[in-house]
């Protein structure tokens, strides 16, 4: 989760330079950018509120969490390979970081406790 909300924030900071200049697309390309800045920095924010709980060992919610960012960064991958955005390199980096989240949320966890024994009173 670490590495994804740092990759996530160095998203965030290179996309500003990227804002749509004065130009003929500017008013079709504005929505869309700031839709996708608004987007970015909330799922950076949601990593690291998952985070933050994952490393005080809060609740079930943190698995919940952390195996749903998981499943939207691997339809993220799937969107990237189809050409919607960015690179294959880009789309590669995404599935790797969804398939090894994915399976460290579910494998990662509490302890199974045993189970009471029941003692037989004569």
């Amino acid at each position: 989760m670490a590495i994804e909300l740092v990759l996530g924030l160095v998203l965030v900071i290179t996309m500003i330079p990227t804002f749509p200049e004065a130009g003929p697309d500017q008013a079709a390309l504005m929505p869309l950018w700031v839709s996708l800045l608004i987007s970015m920095i909330l799922a950076c924010l949601w990593i690291a509120v998952t985070l933050v709980g994952a490393m005080r060992r809060q609740g079930s919610w943190v698995r919940g969490s952390a195996v749903t960012i998981h499943v939207l960064m691997f339809a993220a991958a799937l969107g990237v390979f189809q050409g919607i955005l960015g690179t294959p390199a880009v789309g590669a980096l995404l599935l790797g970081l969804a398939v090894v989240g994915f399976a460290s949320a579910i494998l990662i966890g509490k302890p199974a406790e045993a189970a009471p024994q029941v003692s037989e009173a004569g």
